[in-house]
């Protein structure tokens, strides 16, 4: 359990954190919060947002291929990521109270740093489902593991249009290599259970980085665009010798104190 005051969540909630590896909260966001969002998500994902990276837009894979023309880049756009740093909107909300003091009573502690964010779209009919994995595959140069990603749902996530699925207590089994995978995941929804995590719009899920989660297909009409941003404590270390790991260039503070030596020696200033 915490060893300090409890900001936001109950200890129920942070219990089932500890036991489960995420946690959702309902209704965290307001409606003209989720607005924003969405607007600057479909500002940024149709290219026109001139403060805003051209890389940072990756298109669905027909798309991206060539295989389908696209006829509206929106509706066509996967993934946006590593925004925070040039736009304002996101990150207000990379910097939100509400979202922060979640984060901070999951990692008990007040000094916090942004790793990164990403901006899932999974458009209609075209949103393609992400395989099973763990963010600290990903991340695996910034130690401990022990990173928090707030999953923002824009509208709501629902098991047809493609909500996070989690494997519960997974985040206590370290990074399965590769190697070993194929076995691990063989036996999901048998040996190890799998959940849904549908999420109305405004809605937020939290999830260790380690704990193993996917997402399916958006078969339906609707669109399911969802917003994560990942945390780690300010004291966290950026591994440089670790070889093959994301190029994430600079950090965002959030909250508290910064020290020498971590990667919060190593933010950007916005």
């Amino acid at each position: 359990m915490t060893k300090t005051k409890l900001r936001a969540l109950t200890k129920d909630q942070v219990s089932q954190f500890i036991r489960d590896g995420f946690v959702v909260v309902e209704d965290l966001l307001t409606g003209d919060e989720i607005s924003a969002l969405a607007s600057r998500a479909d500002l940024i994902a149709s290219g026109k947002a001139d403060h805003v990276s051209a890389g940072t837009v990756q298109l669905e894979k027909p798309f991206r291929e060539g295989a389908t023309d696209v006829k509206d880049q929106v509706m066509s756009t996967r993934k946006l990521a590593h925004i925070v740093p040039e736009d304002e909107i996101l990150r207000a909300h990379a910097n939100n109270s509400k979202i922060v003091d979640v984060i901070a009573d999951l990692l008990d502690c007040d000094d916090i740093t942004l790793y990164g964010d990403q901006l899932f779209m999974k458009p209609p009919h075209h949103g393609s489902a992400k395989e099973w994995h763990q963010d600290s595959a990903s991340f695996k140069n910034i130690f401990p593991m022990d990173l928090v990603s707030a999953w923002a749902a824009i509208d709501d996530a629902t098991i047809d249009n493609g909500c996070l699925w989690m494997v519960p207590g997974s985040h206590r089994w370290a990074v399965i290599p590769e190697s070993s995978r194929p076995t691990i995941e063989s036996q999901f929804g048998e040996e190890y259970p799998t959940i849904p995590v549908p999420l109305r719009s405004g809605s937020v899920s939290f999830h260790h980085s380690l704990t193993y989660h996917a997402s399916g297909p958006n078969t339906t009409d609707t669109r399911r665009r969802g917003y994560a941003t990942h945390y780690m404590r300010s004291t966290s270390i950026n591994d440089q010798a670790i070889e093959n790991a994301p190029s994430v260039t600079g950090f965002t503070h959030v909250r508290g104190r910064r020290f020498p030596d971590t990667v919060s020696d190593e933010v950007l200033e916005v």
